[in-house]
């Protein structure tokens, strides 16, 4: 079909499904119909440079960007391993935000720039259409502190949807605004944590907020009550929760909530204080899952125990009203080794990763206790010999770690390895031909893209895996083995190296990433550790390794040294091309 003969609305719509750089590279002066669709009639751009090659970062940046300013609506930066130095540019092509007079969304992951946030915080609040804001993984210093961040995206006057899982690079505890936000409906908080005072300020100075993942963490009861007609918009929340308090006072206030997925540590309700609570204060509530880390207090004691805990589910509130069954997991463990540890999740589960499926133990309320074996939400799954896979079934992963051999059994309950895109293979003497058997899971895995191996190196050579062969893998993390100079060149010369993207490796002698970077045709990034010893050609400062990258590497690169040295290494980031 020629293209030229489609309506105009149906091109636009097509418009969608490209990234920048192939609609431009694909459509742009092609002739002037297509030009004017491009430039004046598609208002709908998503710029999102999370996984974009250096070159096409800079062409869409210096060649596009001024033509379609006013039409972006998301735009999304990283500096993650893929992009590892695109911070560095992005006051540079977006000297002010106030260009972009039509952003809706804007995300940032894994930046590490406090003078960005300096400009965020001056001129987001005349972004007039700006809706939704994600800082994911970042590392803002100090220079501008958490109130004043909290403070200024509350006065944003129509932002809904705020996404914040760290912004100063570590664990942090939420700082409730001083200011009202009248129209934030969504609010994810995840790297930290609050009390209950923190809590119940937010929800206060959030009035009309719909859903909350957040995590409380507290051990007194909080300051000061709402008044008992206080009540809460929230009808959706996921909540994670280690406290030793009663949680009691706190449901009142949510009647409205008809999604709840609560995570509790250290402490239990059981499924009589669970249905007082759903009965008396949650009258709205229709989705329901939870998740509960306890232990028995006397190990030889611990099947009592579970059966006691699962009866408190088999009312009819439970079974028949509602049908919400749930299942205890647990680990017959001698009594010397300590306190056996139970989790009891609702079914069907929607855990997403396998670590307490691996007991040997499990017991629940279901009539059939193999109806929900079907774990589709686990996408990372940890298969080790202790790993007891009973009758379960994973059909959608996304990483496989195997820590042990693979074997049939595990490919009953692992059949569906389309989908997996992340292999982490460890590897040592138990193994006679560790290279066969890594060969051999690769052919039954045509869309894996990142190969991470974990090899025990006084036992297995690298050597032994440069004959690989794979496709699709495009990110390999080897960062694992400290390579020397022949094992790079080697490396270089491998069937997998050749089609990479991203590397990750450890070397000991720093000139050997000229070789990786000239001869790696299709590298785009690098994540190098330095080891430190007698024969590496670094002497002693990060200011030393400053000055060696900046003379020795082409001038098609930038590069990154991560802040502080640790365990006699340097880790630095080299965007190539």
């Amino acid at each position: 079909m020629n293209l030229e003969c489609l309506a105009n609305e149906i091109l636009l719509d097509l418009f969608e499904y490209f990234k920048i750089e192939d609609l431009f590279h694909t459509f742009y002066n092609v002739n002037y119909r297509f030009n004017i669709l491009l430039l004046k009639c598609f208002h709908s751009y998503h710029l999102d440079f999370q996984s974009v090659s250096k070159s096409d970062f800079h062409v869409i940046c210096t060649k596009y960007l001024p033509l379609i300013r006013n039409q972006i609506i998301s735009l999304r930066f990283s500096d993650d391993d893929n992009t590892p130095v695109q911070s560095k540019y992005i006051l540079i092509y977006f000297p002010s935000f106030l260009q972009l007079s039509h952003l809706r969304a804007l995300s940032f992951y894994c930046i590490n720039s406090s003078n960005l946030m300096e400009r965020l915080i001056i001129e987001w609040h005349q972004l007039p259409y700006l809706t939704n804001l994600s800082i994911i993984n970042c590392n803002f210093t100090l220079k501008i502190d958490f109130h004043t961040i909290i403070n200024s995206i509350w006065s944003l006057n129509y932002l809904v949807y705020c996404y914040l899982n760290g912004i100063y690079g570590t664990w942090t505890n939420f700082i409730a605004p001083d200011v009202t936000s009248l129209s934030m409906q969504y609010l994810l908080f995840e790297s930290g944590c609050m009390d209950w005072d923190v809590l119940l300020k937010l929800l206060k100075n959030t009035p009309y907020l719909r859903s909350l993942n957040t995590n409380i963490i507290d051990y007194s009861e909080p300051g000061k009550e709402l008044s008992l007609n206080t009540t809460f918009t929230l009808t959706r929340l996921n909540v994670y929760m280690r406290v030793t308090t009663s949680t009691l006072f706190f449901w009142k206030y949510l009647p409205n909530l008809s999604h709840l997925t609560v995570h509790m540590e250290r402490f239990y309700l059981d499924g009589k204080q669970w249905e007082y609570i759903i009965q008396t204060y949650l009258p709205k509530l229709k989705i329901f899952r939870l998740y509960m880390d306890l232990a028995a207090d006397d190990c030889n004691q611990i099947e009592e125990y579970v059966d006691r805990l699962l009866n408190s589910f088999r009312s009819s509130f439970w079974l028949e009203e509602h049908q919400w069954y749930v299942r205890c997991h647990w680990e017959k463990m001698p009594e010397s080794k300590g306190w056996p540890g139970i989790v009891l999740t609702t079914l069907p589960s929607r855990i997403n990763r396998s670590g307490i499926l691996s007991s040997s133990c499990y017991r629940s309320t279901c009539p059939d206790d193999n109806v929900y074996n079907s774990y589709g939400h686990v996408e990372v799954l940890s298969y080790s010999r202790f790993f007891h896979l009973h009758s379960f079934l994973f059909p959608n992963l996304h990483h496989l770690d195997l820590q042990d051999p693979a074997n049939d059994e595990l490919w009953s309950h692992v059949f569906n390895l389309q989908k997996l895109r992340i292999l982490t293979f460890y590897a040592d003497k138990q193994y006679d031909h560790p290279e066969n058997e890594l060969q051999l899971l690769l052919n039954r895995m045509p869309n894996l893209h990142t190969l991470e191996l974990c090899l025990d190196e006084d036992e297995i050579e690298y050597k032994l895996f440069f004959n690989l062969k794979h496709n699709s893998i495009r990110c390999l993390d080897f960062a694992h083995y400290t390579f020397n100079r022949e094992e790079c060149e080697i490396l270089i010369h491998s069937q997998l190296s050749q089609k990479c993207e991203v590397l990750m490796l450890s070397i000991k002698h720093l000139d050997d990433i000229l070789q990786l970077i000239n001869q790696l045709r299709n590298l785009r990034s690098l994540k190098i550790r330095l080891l430190q010893n007698e024969d590496s050609i670094l002497t002693s400062s990060e200011n030393e390794l400053n000055e060696w990258l900046t003379l020795h590497l082409p001038s098609i690169c930038d590069f990154r040294i991560h802040n502080g040295i640790m365990n006699f290494s340097y880790t630095f980031y080299v965007w190539i091309r």
